[in-house]
């Protein structure tokens, strides 16, 4: 057995989220894998303050292979087993300023894809205690209770992120302790629930207090699942430093319903958050820093008002069908207001819309079309390409932004 583990770690240390193939390398281990990738061609035009269209990066026609996953599984018995899930991708640093008793200092927040280097974190990496079909226990970094469960109702997770995430409103794991399980008859109620770090699984800094994010899932027959979700907490940023400083605490209130039956598929996810993000320069609606701990000033004197208070709504809705098992059209809309209280104007409008093809069972192409428009201001968007986050927007707060992609999408699992 020893060996066998020996040799998964060795294939796991190579490039991970859990996915429907994997191949049998021993007693109880199995490694598998998946893998994202297009070639397509961006258009981004942003507004400058005088009005006029400005080509933005990432505009151009190119290959991305925006994530490779790989697994290792390892079950010791019939209650014990672990999980590594690997996360490859183009990567380099990004920072945010912390608040100290003397000033501010810079810490990171993230690993922002942008090309700079290739770089391997763990996503997943935890030991699971299988105590019941009702209460399952797992220590580590473990999947978040919220973004993939609405995941596995989209269905398209290798086209774009869930809503919630790629917008900054969800981590799809972070470390801590979480317990899950299936409740009722044949499991029609399910939970997850989750005491974790906050700063999400590229993130495992210890912070003075940890969050707590939950679900629950509801299928009363076969074709309907709905859920809701609720998040509370620091998201990382409170530490014995600036404990003491005003501050805010981030919310988030979730629901979703979806429908699979006949080859049809379709659903919806709401969302509202508070204090997630507060626009951190009105003049020019820089949509996307923190709004938790306001910093200290240089002289190190302590904040006495609390970072602004601010929410946000977004409403998601998607549809698929299958014509048969290997062809599928689908299409997908996102409406999102992203600061009602500090800029009430500032929206974000996203679709998509495509045709799938599904040559064997290992491997998903999609001819897809995507568009989005940001009016009176900017937001920091996480997908896109290889290189990451991208700002679509115009200046000064008046200003637009608007972004469309076609291209080839791809998908291997293994």
């Amino acid at each position: 057995m020893r060996k066998q583990i020996i040799r998964a770690a060795i294939l796991a240390s190579c490039a991970g989220t859990t996915t429907a193939f994997a191949a049998d390398v021993g007693a109880n281990t199995t490694v598998g894998g998946q893998a994202f990738f297009d070639l397509s061609h961006i258009d981004l035009k942003n507004e400058n303050a005088a009005g006029q269209k400005v080509d933005t990066a990432p505009t151009g026609t190119g290959f991305d292979i925006k994530r490779f996953y790989l697994i290792a599984d390892h079950k010791f018995n019939e209650i014990w087993s672990a999980d590594i899930t690997l996360d490859a991708q183009y990567s380099n640093a990004s920072t945010t300023t912390v608040s100290t008793p003397t000033g501010t200092a810079t810490a990171l927040t993230n690993q922002n894809t942008s090309g700079g280097v290739t770089e391997v974190m763990i996503k997943k990496l935890y030991l699971e205690a299988k105590l019941s079909d009702a209460f399952v226990v797992h220590a580590g970094s473990y999947t978040s209770p919220w973004a993939p469960f609405v995941e596995s109702l989209y269905g398209y997770r290798y086209i774009e992120k869930t809503s919630t995430d790629r917008l900054g409103f969800a981590q799809t794991a972070d470390w801590g302790v979480n317990a899950t399980g299936k409740l009722g008859p044949n499991g029609i109620v399910t939970y997850s629930a989750s005491v974790l770090d906050g700063g999400g699984y590229k993130n495992p800094t210890r912070t003075k207090y940890v969050d707590f994010e939950g679900r629950i899932g509801v299928k009363p027959v076969d074709w309907l699942t709905v859920g809701a979700g609720y998040y509370n907490g620091h998201l990382g940023q409170v530490t014995a430093a600036n404990e003491n400083f005003p501050r805010n605490t981030a919310t988030r209130w979730d629901l979703v319903a979806g429908v699979n039956i006949t080859g049809l598929r379709f659903g919806a996810e709401y969302f509202q958050a508070k204090n997630y993000k507060t626009v951190n320069n009105l003049a020019a609606s820089v949509y996307g820093s923190s709004g938790i701990v306001n910093a200290a000033s240089s002289t190190g004197v302590a904040p006495t008002t609390a970072p602004a208070s601010d929410k946000a709504s977004g409403v998601s809705g998607w549809a698929s069908y299958n014509f048969t098992d290997q062809y599928t059209v689908f299409a997908r809309y996102d409406n999102t207001k992203l600061s009602k209280d500090v800029a009430p104007n500032l929206k974000d409008v996203y679709f998509n819309v495509g045709a799938s093809y599904k040559p064997i069972k290992q491997i998903d192409l999609a001819l897809v079309y995507k568009n989005e428009k940001v009016d009176n201001g900017s937001n920091s968007i996480s997908g896109a390409d290889a290189n990451g986050s991208y700002t679509i927007g115009g200046a000064n707060g008046t200003r637009d932004g608007k972004f469309s992609e076609v291209g080839l999408y791809a998908q291997w699992s293994f």
